[in-house]
């Protein structure tokens, strides 16, 4: 019997070439307005955004998510849910990616955009998986509530 304790496997943070790859992969062809997303969605929650470089982090079982570059830690406010939360620059991208993710399928959805509506949801339901294992899970499920 094996009593080892399960570890998560980490996003990968892509670099080099393979990194032009990753928002069509993402966002599929609708990559350009969910990256501008991004980076509002950012304006909008992330208290002292105020621009910068980020990674993109390709998940172990598909799908990834962008991430503010760096070990900074983020101030995360929403005043529509009362959350307010001190996160890493990993949780916070995967909870701004997460919004973007869910917007956007929604939008799609109203739009009887099929195809786009099933790609994010997949993308979704990968990240959300992730972030189920992550060990800032009770605080990024806060944010999202």
């Amino acid at each position: 019997m094996n009593t080892a304790l399960h570890a998560p496997q980490q996003a990968q943070i892509l670099d080099g070439y393979v990194k032009m790859r990753f928002l069509p992969m993402l966002f599929a062809g609708d990559f350009m307005r969910a990256e501008l997303n991004i980076y509002q969605y950012a304006d909008r929650f992330l208290s002292d955004y105020d621009g910068g470089v980020w990674e993109f982090a390709q998940l172990p079982g598909g799908g990834g998510f962008m991430k503010p570059e760096g070990e900074a830690r983020w101030h995360f406010s929403n005043p529509g849910n009362y959350s307010e939360l001190d996160v890493s620059a990993e949780a916070a991208g995967i909870i701004v990616t997460a919004l973007v993710l869910n917007h956007r399928s929604w939008m799609y959805d109203r739009h009887d955009e099929e195809e786009l509506c099933a790609h994010y949801c997949e993308r979704h339901r990968q990240l959300m998986k992730y972030a189920g294992e992550h060990h800032e899970a009770d605080a990024i499920f806060r944010a999202l509530d």
